[in-house]
């Protein structure tokens, strides 16, 4: 009987000892992953942009003309003056100012796509039959001039001009995109723009 009752309180010390021992605490740590921008070549834009659409991307070129009315966009060229690709400011980024004019600036940002089929245009062309779309609206669906932009904004007039002929003008430029679109072959038009997430300037590089 002491034999058992010995046995019993040797093992009831083992088992309090083994559940007291120190445990293992599986530690994890947060893994952040780091995306590096890849380079975008502004003089081979049209060569790599369809397999950067929606990437982080770098960009770099000559800042050609900001948006006066606030600074949300600039436009950068490369050795192609009239090739302008447009950048938006986001609030990462911040605005940009009218003395950047004429300064390199490397930009990081989200390449993004938008693009017009007929689809679209038979839609817009029913705006403008209608009557529902107004000359901005043209501009702005139809992304008019960005690619040359920076000789300074239209002056608005005002009402009171020739709306038959501006009704005209709309479908004729509509056309004029469709025709556009049938000798790319592609179903569709892409219109580009980078939505910055940071900038910098970039210094002129030494003449030797």
């Amino acid at each position: 009987m002491k034999k058992l009752l010995l046995s019993l309180a040797i093992a009831s010390m083992v088992w309090v000892s083994c559940d007291n021992a120190p445990k293992e605490v599986a530690e994890t740590e947060a893994v952040v992953e780091v995306v590096e921008p890849t380079l975008l070549d502004i003089n081979k834009f049209d060569e790599m942009a369809d397999a950067l659409a929606g990437k982080l991307i770098v960009i770099e070129g000559t800042c050609m003309h900001t948006c006066e009315h606030g600074g949300t966009k600039m436009f950068i060229s490369g050795d192609d003056a009239d090739f302008r690709v447009k950048v938006m400011a986001t609030d990462e980024s911040g605005n940009f100012n009218m003395e950047m004019e004429g300064t390199d600036y490397a930009v990081v940002g989200t390449l993004v796509e938008y693009r017009v089929d007929n689809a679209e245009l038979d839609k817009l062309e029913a705006e403008v039959l209608s009557g529902e779309v107004s000359e901005e609206d043209m501009k702005h669906k139809t992304h008019d001039g960005e690619q040359k932009e920076g000789a300074g904004h239209a002056d608005h007039k005002g009402d009171g001009g020739d709306h038959d002929a501006d009704k005209q003008g709309q479908l004729e430029q509509i056309q004029s995109l469709r025709d556009r679109l049938l000798e790319t072959g592609k179903d569709h038009l892409s219109y580009w723009h980078v939505d910055a997430v940071s900038y910098k300037e970039l210094k002129k590089k030494e003449v030797k």
